[in-house]
């Protein structure tokens, strides 16, 4: 579930902290970028639970209408479809799901408001109407589910309000992780009991590996790898040039130096993009330029070797 993006936005963030922190004790960054990317898993089986919520909150506004004394049987049996959609009940039997929920504790118990709000959103969306008039089938309710994350949850503002005042470590990654619960909730199938399988903080060896490597390498490598950067600056001085720039530049040096499967285009291209996102109006053409030379010098001295399939040099 977690990319190599995320992690790469990850150590530029947890770097950044240690060279502003006066105790730049390494262990306890190190905790806390661990941290941060356990609170990115987290926010994906929250999001998880969230469609469950809303359709345990169906049901809720079902009891209520049909316990009034004045009833309109049009308005609750137009919330059943909400009510018994296939995919989110699959979400909420799910039991590997359910021991994720209880073993991170995430629960939506005191955001009630906000869940009426969504629910009320949703259930007066044209997206809504489109849905209960369609036929009954697994496939539509799975393709409510998506629209409902991508059209409503995600343009949500008192979603983003809620996740920002809940925790500082999500604020630049609701869409990607909104994105990986869509993926989650298309690879479901009617007949696997639960849906199927919910995604684990690491798909492999190898993406864990490459967190765990990729912030510890930059810090301890910063000055080995920060004279490759001081030769190209040339008459400029590092305290001119953004110091996120700077961060970007050791962390794709180290990057290029440390794992010998990633192309060194997917890195670039990365760091770029990055600095587009995180620094300056011209950061990108500068983390560009100097990335360019450096990983050209680099590869020549013998220092970037790329192995496996189409990066041998």
């Amino acid at each position: 579930m977690i990319n190599r993006r995320l992690i790469r936005i990850k150590t530029l963030q947890t770097v950044y902290s240690y060279r502003k922190s006066d105790t730049k004790i390494f262990a306890e960054h190190y905790k806390e970028f661990n941290h941060s990317i356990e609170k990115s898993y987290e926010l994906y089986l929250l999001f998880l639970q969230l469609l469950p919520e809303l359709q345990h909150y169906a049901h809720i506004r079902i009891d209520q209408i049909k316990n009034r004394i004045i009833k309109d049987d049009n308005e609750w049996q137009r919330l059943l479809p909400f009510a018994n959609n296939l995919v989110i009940q699959q979400i909420q039997s799910n039991s590997q799901f359910q021991s994720l929920v209880k073993k991170h504790t995430i629960s939506w118990s005191h955001q009630q408001p906000l869940i009426k709000q969504l629910f009320k959103t949703i259930v007066q969306s044209s997206l809504y109407d489109t849905y209960i008039q369609s036929l009954s089938t697994y496939e539509n309710d799975k393709k409510f589910v998506r629209k409902v994350l991508s059209s409503i949850i995600l343009e949500s503002e008192d979603i983003y309000q809620f996740l920002e005042e809940y925790s500082i470590y999500w604020n630049d990654e609701i869409e990607y992780i909104i994105s990986i619960v869509e993926k989650t909730i298309k690879q479901f199938k009617e007949t696997v009991a639960g849906g199927g399988e919910i995604l684990p903080k690491y798909k492999d060896e190898e993406i864990e590996h490459f967190s765990k490597t990729l912030f510890t390498k930059t810090i301890e490598k910063w000055n080995e790898y920060n004279v490759y950067i001081d030769k190209k600056l040339e008459n400029w001085e590092q305290e001119r040039v953004a110091e996120i720039d700077v961060i970007l530049l050791q962390i794709a040096i180290t990057e290029a130096v440390e794992f010998c499967e990633i192309p060194l285009k997917a890195t670039l291209n990365e760091y770029i993009e990055l600095a587009k996102w995180y620094s300056t109006e011209k950061s990108n053409m500068f983390v560009n330029g100097l990335l360019h030379t450096i990983f050209k010098e680099l590869r020549q001295q013998k220092i970037i070797v790329k192995k496996g399939r189409g990066l041998l040099e």
